[in-house]
């Protein structure tokens, strides 16, 4: 791996006729960092005046740290304003809070608490993407010149799965789960097997301490590592043995500093006893193929085949409850009818056609540009190091297609083979009469965003309908903000509301909401969804039980028009068309907000 990445991309691979690229390199992603953020920060600018957050996850993000901060237990990531008094008892990770909390601390002694906080939720976002274009500018800068180092960088900015993750106010946990991917590519890449495996291992434990989402991408490049032993006995599954290892001692670390001994329950949402000992299990299994040191294909086989189903028997042993999924235990009125709407954790056919074209084909371009790379560079070392960067880019590309929010994670690894092949174009275009650039460079440009075609396509044969559906929350005219005051001056009741706008609800106000979008407050999210589209006495009955006083909605989202189409005669059709039944009262608490409110009255 010492040795210079010449390839046969020519005009991109790093010379020593080049004096010191990597500075150079380091310009251009800073600039091209800063373009990003004050764009975003321009585009966003209305939302974030009004801290208006664009995802619930976000707003509940902040309702969290703020519940840390003013003496909730580190251990303790219930929220307990959804579903009082007992709350719902979240599966989410203090690993996120920790950077969000130490800022707010900074700075609220110097400009108070609402600014502390308004400028945390700007620059967690921006320090996440720098951390991004910085770990990707190390793998372009190691093999290649400054342009594609630049180049890779911009790619952030073009596709848009990964830069919604880093866009202002999105605090949850996706971008740093993205960032994580990135430090065990770099291990992957690093020169020492040791060293690199421990990065490896670690980036992964934290990334599935953080979410258990990233398990796939952990199984995949623990794959890769052990392709290598296969592949070349002098490794004696050195990558294996390190990465596993840091995997199984980063995840007990991570675990026992963010979960304690408080809950040793068996999730399948969150890393638990069963998945310490399966990572366990297969570090000590890697330790006894390095030590063996079997010489027989066969034999090697054997051993890493013995590794995975005891894995197996582990994991399904132990919570059989598993086999179907982080979601099996959800309650079946809630997987009818708010899962299907959660589109980024559905297959990328489920989203729009630009996006679908973007998860799609995005990580094409990179995965043929590093095929490229791996078909034409004649040092093994260095052909073997593309050869596992194309397979942990293939994984990560059909991790993605099948769950769309984890495009990013591909989008982003493609992006040095993308803007390698690109520059290669670019400069080859140069000798090329002015029509023909001209043609190339357009193409050039199709290739780096593929849903221009796309949208230019549909927009050609299938326009818009006028009637389309309404929008998500970022693009409802609903303000939060002077709703939230309305609500903060009442006494705290229980409030039912859209699973949507739940979380925007408690961080602007002291209120209590019955449900929120988190899969755990499963019954919770039933009672919600069951009295919207009950007759208006069935659904009495349930918000009766639910003690809530107060039902809140802002008419012009999606959810509530799920509602109302799906039960024509429910309690939200009636809403929607001002025809509320006579245990509810209208109330204008909040005039010029958009939000419809009615109080119970019996």
């Amino acid at each position: 791996m010492a040795t210079l990445y010449a390839s046969g991309l020519a005009g991109t691979a790093k010379t020593d006729s080049i004096t010191d690229p990597s500075k150079a390199a380091w310009r251009r992603v800073l600039i091209a960092w800063a373009i990003l953020i004050i764009t975003m920060i321009a585009v966003k600018f209305p939302l974030i005046a009004e801290m208006r957050f664009s995802d619930p996850d976000d707003a509940l993000r902040l309702v969290e740290v703020r519940d840390l901060l003013a003496g909730q237990s580190w251990f303790d990531v219930h929220q307990y304003r959804v579903a009082a008094p007992a709350g719902v008892a979240m599966h989410w990770s203090r690993l996120v809070d920790i950077p969000i909390a130490g800022m707010i601390l900074m700075l609220r002694p110097l400009i108070g608490t609402h600014w502390a906080e308004l400028a945390t939720v700007l620059a967690i976002p921006a320090l996440t993407l720098l951390c991004a274009q910085v770990l990707v500018a190390r793998i372009a800068t190691r093999f290649f010149n400054d342009d594609v180092a630049g180049l890779a960088c911009v790619t952030f900015g073009l596709a848009v799965p990964v830069l919604w993750q880093f866009t202002p106010m999105r605090i949850d946990h996706h971008a740093w789960q993205i960032v994580l991917a990135l430090a065990a590519l770099n291990g992957l890449l690093a020169r020492d097997a040791w060293r690199g495996g421990g990065v490896i291992g670690l980036a992964l434990a934290a990334s599935m301490a953080i979410s258990i989402e990233g398990l796939p991408l952990a199984v995949l490049f623990l794959g890769v590592c052990a392709l290598r032993g296969l592949r070349d006995p002098a490794t004696r599954f050195v990558s294996l043995l390190a990465s596993s290892g840091g995997l199984a001692v980063g995840s007990i670390m991570f675990f026992l500093g963010t979960r304690g001994t408080y809950d040793l329950v068996t999730h399948c949402d969150a890393i638990s006893p069963v998945h310490l000992a399966l990572f366990a299990w297969t570090a000590i299994g890697a330790a006894a193929l390095h030590f063996a040191s079997p010489r027989a294909f066969t034999s090697k086989l054997i051993g890493l085949a013995a590794i995975g189903a005891g894995a197996a028997a582990i994991l399904f042993g132990a919570a059989p409850q598993c086999r179907g999924g982080t979601f099996v235990m959800l309650d079946p009125l809630v997987m009818r009818y708010w899962y299907p709407s959660v589109a980024e954790g559905m297959p990328f056919w489920h989203t729009s056609p630009p996006l679908a074209a973007s998860i799609v084909i995005g990580p094409l371009v990179g995965i043929y540009g590093v095929f490229r790379l791996w078909r034409e560079t004649p040092d093994p070392a260095v052909r073997a190091a593309w050869l596992d960067y194309m397979l942990v880019l293939i994984g990560a590309w059909l991790i993605g297609d099948m769950i769309s929010r984890a495009s990013a994670t591909a989008l982003v690894f493609a992006a040095v083979p993308t803007a390698a092949l690109i520059m290669r174009w670019v400069y080859s275009l140069r000798t090329v009469p002015v029509v023909g650039r001209i043609g190339g460079y357009i193409g050039v440009i199709m290739l780096l965003v593929p849903p221009i075609p796309v949208v230019l396509a549909t927009g050609l044969v299938s326009p818009p309908p006028a009637n389309a559906e309404k929008g998500a929350m970022s693009q409802s005219h609903c303000k939060y903000n002077l709703a939230g005051r309305a609500l903060d001056r009442l006494p705290t009741t229980d409030i039912f509301a859209p699973l949507d706008i739940g979380p925007d609800i408690i961080v602007k106000s002291h209120q209590r909401v019955v449900a929120t979008g988190h899969h755990r407050g499963s019954a919770g999210m039933h009672d919600v969804i069951a009295a919207f589209m009950a007759p208006p006495e069935e659904a009495h009955s349930i918000v009766h039980s639910r003690r809530a006083t107060l039902i809140v909605i802002c008419p012009d989202i999606y959810e509530p028009s799920i509602y109302a189409r799906r039960a024509p005669n429910g309690l939200m059709a009636q809403l929607l068309a001002n025809r509320p039944p006579d245990w509810l009262e209208r109330a204008d608490l909040s005039p010029g907000s958009g939000f419809q409110f009615w109080r119970v009255v019996r």
